[in-house]
């Protein structure tokens, strides 16, 4: 299996658990069967995405900034997802339900990273 292939299938069974998790955890945070597909598919595009970015413009050393950027990028695909998936199929409400499934799925995604072998090359100066 080619590399980003395989970086693309670890990180939406990542996203497929802790979506799942949260949903079950949070009585606010409603996904519907076939919008959860939808959601996974567009999660795991925009983190893939935005993951790659991140390593290849970010310095290895700011591990601080990296976890803080972690943190508003998982916050930020979500929102972005909530905002392309309709609400009767993908719903997060309150301010401490998307605080808990964005603290979920951004573990999730710390976990992801450590499994996940294939790292972009970073950007030569």
């Amino acid at each position: 299996m080619p590399d980003v292939l395989k970086s693309i299938a670890i990180s939406a069974v990542a996203n497929i658990v802790s979506l799942a998790i949260a949903a079950w955890i949070f009585d606010r945070f409603d996904i519907h069967l076939w919008w959860f597909v939808v959601a996974v598919a567009l999660f795991t595009a925009l983190t893939v995405v935005l993951r790659g970015v991140v390593v290849t413009t970010v310095n290895r050393y700011a591990r601080g900034y990296t976890i803080l950027g972690g943190l508003v990028l998982t916050f930020l695909g979500l929102l972005l997802t909530e905002a392309v998936v309709p609400g009767s199929g993908f719903s997060i409400d309150g301010w401490g339900t998307w605080l808990g499934v964005t603290l979920i799925v951004w573990a999730a995604g710390i976990a992801y990273g450590e499994v996940d072998s294939v790292q972009p090359e970073p950007k030569r100066r």
